[in-house]
């Protein structure tokens, strides 16, 4: 019986652009990322005054371990993981494939829903 692995993901945040510089004015922008799902987590609030919470809300978020994919030819690769980090599972994409070669990882993304033409 062979083991399953987490599915790896493509999802995005909003980053600022000016984060390496604390004195300028935050500038956001929408930037994809890939990682390996490790776990999913439900947090069920109760009503929080203080939080904007005017009733018991289900939060779910997605422990994700980032990939150090950089894109090369049209493709983005990577050869090793990356820090874990926690996101809102509402940022997620889509589940994405990966094929290795010569130690390397690329990943195949097929999202878009591309229509090949055919004469």
């Amino acid at each position: 019986m062979s083991a399953i692995s987490e599915p790896f993901l493509q999802y995005t945040l909003y980053v600022d652009r000016h984060a390496r510089h604390s004195r300028k004015t935050p500038d956001f922008e929408e930037k994809s990322f890939f990682g390996q799902l490790n776990r999913i987590l439900v947090l069920e609030l109760p009503a929080a005054p203080r939080l904007n919470l005017a009733e018991p809300t289900t939060v779910i978020l997605a422990l994700i371990q980032e990939v150090k994919a950089t894109l090369r030819d049209g493709f983005y690769t990577y050869k090793e993981l990356g820090a874990d980090e926690v996101v809102d599972l509402k940022t997620v994409q889509c589940v994405i494939g990966r094929v290795k070669d010569r130690g390397e990882w690329s990943i195949v993304d097929r999202s878009d829903n591309v229509v090949a033409q055919v004469d």
